[in-house]
């Protein structure tokens, strides 16, 4: 009992352990997903709806930096696209303001 026991709680805790790089990797996509989705409403959003995505944009390099190599090439030259939007964006709508 004590032996299928321990086999059991390892089973567990391999399959947890293989279970939350996976996870950890779709919160990320998901989150690069909703953000960049926005793209064609910049010109709709206020100074600080592009502030806050400029702001998630920089927590999502972040985190895409840490990936392998050819996902990171991937997701940073889409990032920096959509980064490059809201950015440019804010710049017209602040100048625009003055």
């Amino acid at each position: 009992m004590t032996a299928n026991w321990k086999k059991a709680t390892a089973a567990l805790i391999l399959a947890l352990a293989l279970a939350q790089p996976a996870a950890a990797g779709e919160s990320w996509r998901a989150e690069f997903e909703a953000t960049c989705s926005k793209t064609d409403q910049a010109m709709t959003m206020s100074v600080q709806e592009l502030r806050d995505l400029l702001a998630k944009c920089e927590a999502l390099q972040k985190v895409i930096e840490v990936q392998e190599d050819s996902v990171r090439k991937v997701y940073l030259k889409r990032l920096a696209l959509c980064r490059n939007l809201y950015a440019y964006m804010l710049e017209y709508k602040q100048s625009d303001a003055k």
